[in-house]
């Protein structure tokens, strides 16, 4: 792959982004991270975190200072919000290049960076945006400046590794330091470069840690005490794996197995090719490249997987580790086999979109059905006159950006004109209501109060409802809460209609136009 090529991708990466950049942020954490820092803005209030009014204390607070920056700077939308931990995201797509540089060729630090910024967790950490797209990004780069330091000692990749570590640290607590220590300890174990740690300038890297880390430890002790610093520093992640931390879930030790099966797609056949032969060299003690990519891709897996509390996109900081070994698998790889069973995925992909795109919301899919089509045509017409090997990296990429501008530019917009709690807090803040004309019935959201531009008042039960209704008065409740206020004689002028779904808990019912309509659930907003 050429420069111009390689260039040319990463601007289908930077199309698809801005695509998805001004979708409407997703309920629950996405929505509730983007009010707290509207809601930081509004205080002025930088060292400590409140949600609703009250004290918070689960994530740090480094996504909320910069989206709150960003407000400032550009006011409140949701690109805006969404800004600052998509620069981190193509920051991680730099550092899977220059890490991978380090120890393979310029075709394949390309290959590695283009398949991260092309697979599916890079579409969904840009889009549905928390704190993993700034930890992910953060680990990478201080992964790729630690292991710089290692083979050339240079002052500022020392500098440069501390400041990642730091903003991993602060995006999403002590994963941003054990993720980096488990890939480059695991480096030096495996190459016994045991030297390396005697190095004095490493003295420096818990004192530049803790200036970094010390405005927010003054915050958690201001507001929380000893039990905020013990919560940052344990409680929140190895609480986990203890059980001390009060989330718990029923997710088998597995469940991180086939999570990143989809989240490397449609990359998957090379990055599992490329994990299993790196893994069974570093068994075998055949030397590699570098053991980074490797043991801390596994390590973080084996620590995750004992968490007891298991989501997702707690996988994402471990999947720029997986696209270096597919990259190197991608071009180690002679055989015919592994090439032929990869095209498969992103043809599944392209049928599946396209089903999606005309089957399931076809009102105004015309451009990008035929978007999809021209693309499935001339994957077609390349693959018969350039030949297997040489077409296949193209096709696959081309193929996963014209699905990804589908589903930015189409089929999320469809899903998250559903998001009922987002409709009716931007309904009720054009219409220019206030907080003493605009309230929620046993219903809330984080994305209601964000698009409404602070905390709506929460009422109880019809007992609570009746001394507010008045003229000019709306509030927003559900099906069983609107027939409790009918009843009740609360009965309102007008009545606005609304379907309400939670996009990020995407099921197959809500693709099925014939099935959609049974898991939309009614929400309404009652003028009186």
């Amino acid at each position: 792959m050429d420069k111009r090529t390689f260039h040319i991708c990463l601007a289908g990466i930077v199309l698809v982004t801005v695509l998805g950049a001004p979708l409407d942020v997703m309920e629950v954490d996405a929505a509730q991270y983007a009010s707290m820092s509207r809601d930081m803005l509004a205080t002025d209030d930088w060292t400590h975190l409140h949600h609703r009014g009250r004290d918070y204390l689960d994530k740090p607070p480094l996504l909320f200072w910069i989206s709150a920056l960003s407000f400032k700077l550009l006011g409140v939308s949701n690109w805006s919000y969404k800004l600052p931990s998509i620069l981190f995201a193509f920051l991680g797509i730099l550092s899977v290049h220059r890490f991978t540089a380090l120890y393979a060729p310029v075709a394949v630090a390309r290959t590695a960076s283009l398949m991260f910024g092309g697979c599916a967790a890079f579409l969904l950490m840009t889009n549905d945006v928390r704190c993993d797209t700034i930890l992910t990004a953060s680990v990478i780069t201080a992964i790729w400046l630690g292991m710089a330091w290692l083979e050339q000692r240079r002052w500022w990749q020392l500098i440069g590794a501390v400041l990642a570590v730091g903003a991993g640290m602060l995006a999403k607590g002590p994963m941003g330091i054990m993720a980096p220590a488990l890939a480059i300890g695991g480096h030096v174990i495996v190459t016994r470069r045991w030297r390396a740690l005697a190095d004095a300038r490493l003295l420096l890297v818990p004192v530049l840690l803790a200036v970094l880390l010390l405005p927010m430890c003054i915050g958690l002790y201001e507001q929380h005490g000893m039990h905020g610093l013990r919560f940052y520093f344990w409680e929140q992640s190895f609480g986990r794996i203890t059980g001390e931390n009060r989330w718990k879930d029923d997710s088998s030790l597995f469940f991180f197995t086939h999570e990143v099966i989809w989240q490397v797609l449609p990359w998957t056949v090379f990055v599992l090719l490329g994990t299993c032969r790196e893994g069974m060299a570093l068994v075998r003690r055949v030397p590699l490249p570098e053991a980074a990519s490797i043991t801390g891709a596994l390590l973080v897996f084996v620590a995750l997987s004992f968490s007891r509390f298991k989501l997702p996109h707690y996988l994402y900081v471990a999947v720029p580790l997986f696209c270096v070994m597919g990259a190197r698998a991608w071009h180690a790889e002679e055989r015919r086999w592994p090439v032929v069973v990869h095209l498969f995925v992103p043809l599944l992909l392209w049928v599946a979109a396209l089903v999606l795109v005309c089957w399931s919301f076809p009102e105004g899919a015309g451009p990008f059905a035929a978007l999809l089509g021209v693309m499935g045509i001339i994957a077609v017409m390349r693959l018969r006159r350039v030949g297997l090997h040489r077409t296949t990296f193209p096709i696959t990429f081309w193929t996963i950006c014209a699905i990804g501008i589908a589903l930015n530019g189409h089929i999320y917009p469809q899903l998250l004109s559903y998001q009922a709690n987002a409709v009716a807090g931007r309904w009720a803040a054009a219409q220019g209501f206030d907080k003493d004309h605009f309230f929620g019935l046993q219903q809330s959201g984080t994305a209601l109060d964000f698009y409404f531009g602070g905390p709506v008042p929460w009422l109880s039960n019809v007992d609570e409802a009746r001394p507010v209704v008045a003229a000019g008065v709306v509030i927003y409740t559900d099906a069983p809460h609107r027939r409790m206020l009918e009843e009740a004689g609360l009965v309102p002028q007008r009545v606005i209609g609304l379907k309400n779904y939670t996009v990020q808990l995407l099921g197959v019912e809500v693709l099925h136009p014939q099935l959609r309509k049974t898991v939309l659930e009614d929400r309404y907003l009652l003028i009186y």
